[in-house]
């Protein structure tokens, strides 16, 4: 383990600079949005460019990576990315940031495919789950600590977007510097949404609502925090707990789902993220010490949502359906993630801020109840060696290769 971590230092080295550029510019943009006077529905715009242009190159970067190799494409998007950020300071206007964010979105998928494939072909069967665990880790750490970097500057001014456009340009040199022999990809293979939905329909459910769940919670929770009157400390402190929570639930989570019926555990965190999300109604009228430690007990139970439902659909694939399964698992959260920012801004246009937590709380309560009727309709799955692994809201199709399967029978491969 320690061994391939040495050998793979740089990769992760850059990969926690590029997180934590990303942490800043989401909560910089949104924060910007509301100092620009932009309504909610355009601030969903613009977020929703994003998860535009993160499915497209969740399924465009491959191709690239056939031809030309990770390290000349992750150098190309890293130069792409920091372009585009400086690019919100020159066109300040909604539906230019709409089509710059697609670039970023864009970028960062090509970014977290090379970094996931990367480490797929250096680890083993034995290495995996730990390296991934790794990988989880400076993501949440990373970005939660990019929230801080928002009072280093003010978001009116440009400094902060330069601030970005260094960081993420800065994560090339250990890459471009290390003798790393970069991995080779195979060709990319999918699963029709209809056969995926045969496999695991509480899969392809859960897919969908992680992705309207999770891109209103990272692309608007820093709109919401302004709309509510948070000074800039109090917004960074907000996005922060929601990362560091979320990332420190994740093991005991798992661990559960190891021994007690995986979609019980869903079930269970669905509500539970429902149920809290009713207490936000009062948000104004809370001490701002409560409003933080719901805040937590919220991403306790919504940040998991992706590792379960990843591990929950592994439960009854094939070892050989992993990579085309996980790419059509990346389409559904895509889709999810397109349409929760649009969604969400108009619950908040119709309802205002409270219209944030309303709308988590049909989302997580919709999907706890389709768990529930998917218990009826089929038996519980065999108990499997542990499929669970603590992954990234964000993570690429290539992620889900490194979570291990165990083999279902014929008879279980119907769930």
């Amino acid at each position: 383990m320690f061994k391939v971590l040495q050998n793979t230092w740089a990769l992760f080295f850059g990969f926690a600079l590029i997180s934590l550029g990303h942490g800043l510019q989401g909560t910089l943009i949104g924060v910007r949005s509301v100092l620009e006077g932009f309504s909610f529905f355009a601030s969903g715009l613009i977020i929703a460019g994003y998860y535009v242009g993160y499915l497209t190159g969740a399924l465009t970067i491959p191709i690239f990576l056939q031809r030309v190799g990770h390290i000349r494409v992750f150098a190309a998007l890293a130069s792409l990315a920091s372009i585009a950020i400086l690019l919100h300071s020159i066109f300040v206007h909604p539906y230019s940031w709409m089509f710059i964010r697609i670039l970023t979105g864009l970028s960062l998928a090509g970014i977290y495919v090379i970094m996931e494939s990367w480490l797929n072909e250096k680890s083993t069967n034995q290495t995996r789950g730990q390296l991934l665990s790794v990988y989880m880790i400076i993501t949440f750490v990373f970005v939660g600590a990019g929230q801080f970097l928002l009072n280093l500057g003010d978001p009116a001014k440009v400094d902060l977007f330069i601030l970005v456009s260094i960081l993420l340009s800065f994560a090339l040199l250990p890459i471009l510097l290390s003798s790393t022999e970069q991995p080779s990809t195979e060709s990319p293979k999918f699963f029709s949404l209809r056969e995926f939905y045969s496999v695991s329909p509480l899969g392809f459910v859960g897919a969908l609502a992680t992705g309207l769940s999770h891109s209103a919670v990272f692309g608007y929770g820093a709109i919401y925090a302004s709309s509510i009157s948070l000074s800039l400390f109090e917004i960074s402190l907000y996005m922060m707990i929601i990362t560091s929570a979320g990332a420190l639930s994740q093991w005991p989570i798992g661990y559960l789902s190891d021994r007690i019926d995986r979609r019980i555990i869903l079930i269970g965190v669905s509500f539970m993220a429902s149920g809290l999300s009713l207490f936000f109604v009062f948000a104004n009228f809370m001490p701002l010490a409560l409003f933080l430690i719901f805040t937590g007990l919220f991403s306790i139970a919504c940040l998991p949502m992706y590792s379960l439902t990843v591990a929950h659909t592994n439960d009854f694939l094939q070892p050989n359906e992993i990579v085309s399964a996980s790419a059509t698992f990346g389409i559904l959260i895509g889709i999810g993630s397109i349409i929760g920012p649009l969604f969400v801004s108009s619950f908040m246009e119709i309802l205002g801020a409270v219209g944030f937590y309303i709308y988590l709380f049909l989302i997580h309560g919709l999907l706890g109840l389709f768990g529930l009727y998917r218990m009826t309709q089929r038996i519980k799955p065999r108990d499997l060696e542990s499929q669970y692994n603590p992954l990234p809201r964000n993570i690429s199709p290539a992620g889900m290769e490194m979570n291990p399967v165990t083999e279902p029978t014929e008879d279980e491969k119907v769930f």
